[in-house]
């Protein structure tokens, strides 16, 4: 056994090439999660990403094209809340006393 240490990062929704993985990496994400800036977004632009598009209506064909693409990637924060101490609880907790 090596002791190597080795990070996966894998990130819904963005295909992770080697131009976006030196955008969205696991040091990127801790960094916006600690300055409890979830509004911010990283765009990642794909020059020729492979897309299905549905031909004319009733024809039922799908057509295979390359298109650029961009997405952005914010943090997604929808069913928690932060608290001062950088930890998070669902919304609607109350602390019992």
């Amino acid at each position: 056994m090596t002791q190597d240490e080795k990070t996966v990062c894998k990130v819904r929704g963005i295909t992770l090439n080697y131009n976006a993985s030196q955008l969205i990496n696991f040091e990127r994400i801790k960094e916006i999660i600690l300055k409890g800036n979830e509004t911010e977004a990283i765009v990642v632009h794909t020059e020729n990403k492979i897309k299905r598009k549905r031909g004319k209506e009733g024809d039922g064909r799908v057509n295979i094209i390359n298109e650029p693409e961009d997405k952005a990637y914010r943090i997604p924060f929808f069913k928690r809340r932060r608290l001062s101490d950088n930890s998070s609880v669902p919304f609607g907790y109350i602390k019992q006393t």
